[in-house]
């Protein structure tokens, strides 16, 4: 029985993340998987959908190219879909290339890939198929699964998730997304542009309801006025095949039932943590249909077991599951120190207008501090958006009465970078005034950044040149 110091289960973006970084560290490390190395981001989440993404932001902007003195793209001039996802699965195998198990072995980790996954025999021993090995310490990184939709006994249902989409050759006449979350409004919008009808269904009073409210109005009238049809609350009773192959989609509307019907629906009801088959009783993992349990320093109820990601987090994104498989692998090597820190978690979501976000937003800042004070600008008023023609979004920055920023949320071209700058201020404890202070290369989109403290700090000195627009 071979023995190693860590086992990770999962090779996700935190399984990788923590055997690397286990392995750097000098640890004797096994990577185990059932599927392909990459997991979700790069074969089903992050990598495809960003390249599908830009194949139709460039195809839009195509379209529209008169506004920059261009000829636009006629009508006529359909792109293929097929062509688009053999694209986009082109770009997903280039970066699978550099995944390949070799990659890990030439480093000293050794890889386990077997359809039956990780089974505890206890907390020390797990079998990999037909092989055990015994670990001093184990993270759990196995990540989570799309939900399924409502629909009655066991009939079978033909449903896209973000798992098979990619496998799509075919362009659907008609899709309807269940679920008015980040995986709804990026691939829908994909989809609208190249000319699907999308619906987008949601149970909350407004799609994107996540997201502060003067940036879910701009998102939602842009996915309005480029033809997506929105149903906030409508909440999915069931749905079943239709007789001509189509489905049908029975929503209740305020106690009202009305039927959808179209070519696909997507699922994204939100995920399920991926725990099934693990055996996790076995080595007394304590666990909810939520995920698995952890502490501070992401240790389960088994003091050498350790789960990182979408498996036991609320904050499921792929950097904060590298981010907690770090900690986990920190924690292991030098004692339990580092916390799961989720209070600045950024993030951002990839339609078009780009929304960014970390921290608090407005109405949690007045929750749980009452006064605050708010200072906006829009895109329009910054020279680079301006040149670019893209002049929808704005920054808003959300402080304490004493001038800590608590937060920020952004709509608008790239907002997913300029964000990050406000990630590290937060982080940092740095002063508006010092941020203010940063030398922005001009002209650039986070220049905005600039613009917006020191516009906000003039009009705490009462200068009459406090705000200016030139939307």
């Amino acid at each position: 029985m071979k023995k190693y110091d860590i086992a990770v289960i999962g090779a996700g973006s935190g399984g990788l993340v923590a055997a690397l970084t286990g392995n750097r560290r000098g640890a004797r490390v096994a990577l185990i998987e059932k599927h392909k190395i990459g997991g979700e981001c790069t074969h089903y989440g992050c990598v495809p959908s960003k390249s599908l993404i830009s194949s139709a932001r460039l195809y839009h902007a195509m379209q529209n190219a008169e506004s920059k003195g261009l000829p636009a793209l006629h009508a006529s001039q359909a792109a293929d879909f097929a062509q688009v996802m053999e694209h986009v699965d082109q770009v997903v195998q280039g970066v699978y290339a550099n995944e390949q198990p070799e990659h890990f072995e030439n480093q000293g980790i050794d890889v386990y890939l077997h359809p039956s996954g990780a089974q505890f025999i206890n907390e020390h021993e797990i079998r990999i198929g037909e092989t055990v090995i015994h670990a001093e310490y184990t993270i759990i990184a196995t990540g989570s699964s799309p939900r399924m939709a409502p629909h009655p006994g066991e009939e079978s249902l033909r449903v896209l998730h973000n798992e098979n989409f990619w496998a799509l050759r075919k362009q659907p006449r008609s899709v309807v997304f269940l679920g008015g979350g980040v995986i709804s409004v990026e691939l829908g919008q994909a989809l609208a542009r190249f000319g699907t009808e999308v619906t987008i269904v949601d149970r909350n009073e407004r799609i994107l309801s996540a997201v502060d409210t003067e940036v879910g109005k701009l998102a939602t009238d842009t996915l309005q006025q480029e033809g997506i049809r929105l149903l906030p609350n409508s909440q999915v009773t069931y749905c079943q095949m239709a007789e001509d192959g189509k489905v049908k989609i029975t929503l209740n509307q305020k106690g009202q039932e009305n039927e959808l019907v179209a070519e696909e629906i997507f699922v994204a009801l939100g995920r399920t943590p991926n725990i099934t088959g693990m055996q996790l009783e076995q080595a007394g993992v304590a666990y909810t249909d939520r995920g698995i349990q952890t502490n501070e320093y992401l240790q389960t109820s088994v003091p050498n077991i350790y789960a990182c990601g979408d498996v036991t987090s609320p904050a499921k994104f792929t950097h904060m599951a590298s981010y907690q498989a770090e900690i986990c692998v920190s924690n292991i090597l030098e004692g339990n120190h580092a916390t799961n820190d989720l209070s600045v978690v950024p993030w951002a979501i990839f339609m078009e207008p780009e929304i960014g976000h970390v921290g608090l937003s407005e109405a949690e800042a007045r929750d749980m501090v009452g006064e605050v004070n708010v200072f906006k600008v829009n895109t329009g008023s910054v020279d680079r958006f301006i040149t670019e023609r893209d002049t929808h979004g704005f920054l808003k920055v959300i402080m304490d009465p004493n001038n800590r920023i608590l937060g920020a949320d952004a709509i608008g071209a790239h907002a997913g970078e300029w964000i990050q700058f406000f990630t590290l201020a937060i982080r940092q404890k740095l002063t508006i005034d010092s941020m203010a202070e940063m030398i922005f290369i001009y002209p650039t989109f986070s220049e905005i950044v600039k613009k917006a403290l020191s516009r906000y700090l003039r009009t705490q000195t009462g200068t009459k040149q406090a705000v200016f627009s030139r939307n």
